[in-house]
């Protein structure tokens, strides 16, 4: 009888649960909203409910599960299982492990959202097979993941992968950081936001409102550039070129076998995203003489980059 593992891609907004073999074939799913003012109790939850439902979506008893991972938005405390400081969720110091552990049984292993990705595709997707590969996540923020000699970078304080706050325009908008000119505060779906209501003149609005919106999701920002939205198309481009310039620092710097690029817009998006940033990045390698070897691809795993890399966590954990 196969090992079986639970993974959570525990997300701002959203999570998702599902239950996966040691290869990564997804056997069931259940996802749900986290409510920003909620208790942490009530999200723990709701989160282990969805576990519970995903179990039974897999038609599996939780006593078959050996672990569970979890990879969480915000600053997290892999050893003591804590989420530190989760903004979105309105959380400080949560002991989430230790909380849903007692709940469901199984260990868990705690790891940040988008370093916990970067092990998914690693694993399961894009960057499977690779000795050294970074993660670029595009989302709400920018966030990063480093995979050396085949297993996810850590950093010495635990921190690697913030490469949202790497400069790239010293006199840019002010990032929520406190500095000015992060790529963060320059090319994530946030900042393009921002950037679209400034500019005025815009199909954006309206899509939002007849989609019942409030924020610019992934698939607003593609609707208005099916409708060749041409505020939309100067902010994606000038957002590309952000992220271009970052992924060209990465290589020179790093020098990975391939950069994958995740999150809901090159998801929604796929090579119409990272084609013009890869065209930037290249631009600027220090090598160009081999510049194709080093491949810059989005993301495979779609909304499961985040669960199955929890996953491969929770195997790798125990």
């Amino acid at each position: 009888m196969s090992r079986l593992y639970a993974g959570v891609d525990l997300g701002g907004t959203s999570f998702i649960a599902v239950i996966a073999d040691k290869k990564g074939k997804v056997l069931g799913t259940s996802d749900g909203p986290t409510t920003r003012g909620a208790k942490p109790e009530q999200t723990i939850d709701a989160i282990a409910d969805h576990i519970r439902d995903a179990a039974k979506d897999a038609s599996v008893k939780l006593a078959r599960i050996r672990a569970i991972g979890i990879g969480a938005a915000g600053a997290v405390d892999p050893k003591r299982g804590i989420v530190v400081r989760a903004p979105n969720l309105g959380w400080t110091n949560v002991p989430l492990a230790r909380v849903l552990r007692k709940k469901l049984g199984p260990a868990v292993i705690l790891g940040n959202d988008v370093q916990v990705a970067i092990i998914g595709e690693h694993s399961y997707g894009a960057a499977q097979g690779t000795k050294r590969a970074v993660g670029i996540w595009v989302g709400t923020g920018i966030g990063g993941g480093l995979i050396v000699d085949g297993k996810i970078d850590k950093g010495f304080r635990g921190a690697a992968g913030e490469i949202g706050h790497t400069v790239v325009k010293e006199d840019g908008p002010l990032c929520g950081c406190g500095r000015r000119g992060c790529v963060e505060a320059l090319a994530s779906r946030s900042a393009m936001e921002r950037d679209v209501r400034a500019a005025g003149k815009s199909k954006v609005l309206a899509i939002m409102k007849e989609r019942g919106k409030d924020r610019m999701t992934s698939s607003v920002i593609a609707r208005a550039l099916e409708a060749d939205d041409r505020v939309m198309k100067d902010v994606l481009a000038r957002a590309q070129h952000y992220l271009g310039l970052l992924a060209g620092n990465v290589v020179n710097m790093f020098d990975p076998e391939m950069i994958v690029i995740g999150g809901g817009v090159a998801q929604r998006l796929g090579e119409k995203f990272v084609g013009p940033i890869a065209e930037v990045a290249r631009s600027r390698f220090l090598r160009p003489d081999n510049e194709h070897r080093i491949r810059i691809e989005h993301a495979k795993l779609g909304d499961y980059s985040g669960a199955l890399g929890a996953c491969a966590l929770a195997r790798d954990g125990v």
